[in-house]
């Protein structure tokens, strides 16, 4: 069975999408871009939201009551609203967990996060903030025609890549498809470098024993396993 491509997702994307693309949009790859506003600050008004709403102490049902006065004020952001207090639960879980992942860069333009790539070996990733009001994040990678952008799209639960209708309950778990021998990513670009020791240790425990099994090691102390917890994957 031929497996999903992600350099043929990006192309099918491209096709859909035309309508969508920015003027200024690199002529040498072709590829679909975001929409971008020149003077804009949009892109950056995520890393408030995230702060404020992700990190405050919650009550039933907030996540989808309107916010008004001052704490309207506080949580300026380009993004839709949930669709489910399930979607909410989810975006936070993924937040929460690509802030220790090291290769989410947050809020960053395409223009930012083509210019960190440019010179990066091929198939190298990186997760940030998307500047498109309906999507929460975007893949920005080094393809073989240069640094490429992708959304990652959010619909009933599910993850995809635009244009791909491959569907993952989890963006890491597209991530680790998307890694696999016959795909085009190969390895994250961290924005820490070099990397700290224990991260890669904690990667290496989670591909030795497998996350599910963390809990139950008797010689991890409860430190370490909140430690590895925090970020339950090997990429």
């Amino acid at each position: 069975m031929v497996r999903d491509n992600i350099h043929r997702t990006v192309e099918q994307s491209q096709k859909q999408n035309q309508a969508a693309e920015t003027p200024g949009q690199s002529q040498a790859t072709g590829e679909p871009a975001e929409r971008v506003n020149p003077g804009s600050q949009e892109p950056r008004q995520l890393s408030t939201l995230q702060r404020n709403k992700f990190n405050r102490q919650e009550e039933p049902g907030t996540w989808c009551q309107p916010l008004t006065g001052a704490d309207a004020d506080s949580l300026p952001t380009h993004l839709r609203p949930f669709s489910s207090e399930a979607e909410y639960h989810l975006v936070k879980s993924t937040y929460q967990q690509l802030k220790h992942s090291g290769y989410y860069w947050g809020p960053m333009t395409m223009e930012e996060a083509h210019a960190i790539l440019a010179h990066a070996p091929m198939g190298t990733f990186l997760i940030r903030d998307s500047g498109q009001t309906d999507v929460f994040f975007t893949l920005s990678y080094q393809s073989d025609d240069g640094p490429t952008s992708v959304r990652v799209q959010l619909n009933n639960l599910l993850f995809n890549l635009h244009g791909s209708q491959r569907t993952f309950t989890s963006l890491f778990d597209l991530l680790t498809y998307y890694t696999s021998s016959s795909c085009k990513l190969t390895v994250p670009y961290r924005e820490q470098r070099p990397e700290r020791l224990k991260q890669m240790c904690r990667r290496a425990l989670i591909r030795t024993c497998g996350a599910e099994t963390i809990s139950t090691l008797p010689t991890l102390s409860n430190q370490i396993k909140d430690y590895v917890h925090a970020y339950p994957h090997s990429i």
